[in-house]
């Protein structure tokens, strides 16, 4: 698998090199305390935070598309040949398929070029307690999220709902943005999302160190949530799903805490936002708000 690498990692190079070359001298990135921010609903009720697509940076989005399926297929070519791909007649990867095609229809709106995304599902055998959207609508889920965590089909949603906001609202743009401008420096071979290379699935080892910011964690809670509801998906398991996840991450590392930082302060906003997405999933399910059922969060 070493020469397929080597090949990802020049297409890689070819990439960002011409993205580069693209970027006049002195050109300008945004930071994200600039970026106009909304929290609002709009005239037919539908949640807005940030702009509808606003701009992170100068990596372009077929850019980030085309590395990020780069290293997609890095990914899932190393897995396979390690036989640790699970098969798409798995129960399990069925399952999660069945959650991504719940959640798809409310997505869309966020990012207009997700309609045309080749969305694709996968479930890899690995003690990771990890699981990621990548730009372009790859699903990667790690088995030792659902060996560890035991994720209801609630939580499930909440946490894919998140990770594909991650995606939609382009979130890797400003992880490129940063490695664009080590590769500038000659500091850097490929603007990596997340990671190329020989990927050893027991030790971590190939994986790079993935983490978003707080603003980038808050606006995939919010839209991420909101998606799941819509669909049908109990938004109170968001705050309760998270909770379990940084108790086990008390314990033992957990690569799902790292890359999304949980904070008092992100915890309290998904319980301050409880009752406007209770409401669109009591829509969704066609109930009055107050004749839901009690939500008991599982313990880990």
């Amino acid at each position: 698998m070493k020469s397929v690498a080597r090949h990802a990692r020049a297409l890689l190079a070819m990439i960002a090199a011409s993205v580069v070359a693209s970027i006049m001298p002195g050109a300008r990135v945004a930071h994200a305390e600039e970026i106009p921010r909304l929290d609002s609903r709009d005239p037919n009720g539908d949640l807005r935070v940030g702009n509808p697509m606003a701009m992170r940076g100068p990596a372009a989005d077929a850019m980030l598309e085309q590395i990020a399926m780069i290293e997609y297929r890095q990914l899932i070519a190393d897995a396979t040949a390690q036989r640790r791909l699970l098969p798409q007649t798995d129960a399990r990867v069925k399952h999660v398929h069945d959650v991504v095609d719940n959640l798809m229809p409310y997505a869309l709106k966020w990012n207009d070029r997700s309609r045309n995304w080749n969305w694709e599902v996968n479930l890899v055998r690995a003690p990771r307690v990890d699981a990621y959207c990548m730009p372009g609508g790859k699903v990667v889920v790690f088995t030792g999220l659902l060996d560890k965590l035991h994720p209801t089909d609630d939580e499930m949603a909440m946490l894919i709902g998140h990770e594909i906001a991650h995606a939609l609202r382009q979130h890797a743009r400003v992880m490129v943005d940063e490695r664009m401008e080590r590769l500038n420096r000659g500091t850097l071979s490929a603007p990596q999302l997340f990671g190329i290379g020989d990927f050893d699935f027991d030790t971590g080892e190939g994986f790079p160190d993935v983490r978003y910011s707080a603003d980038d964690e808050r606006e995939a809670d919010v839209i991420g949530t909101e998606i799941a509801a819509r669909a049908g998906f109990d938004p109170r398991a968001a705050l309760g799903f998270w909770q379990r996840v940084e108790s086990l991450d008390r314990r033992m590392p957990v690569e799902l805490a790292a890359a999304h930082p949980i904070t008092a302060g992100r915890l309290d906003d998904l319980r301050r936002r409880q009752p406007d997405m209770l409401a669109l999933y009591a829509k969704a399910t066609r109930r009055p708000v107050d004749s839901l059922p009690a939500y008991h969060a599982r313990l880990n």
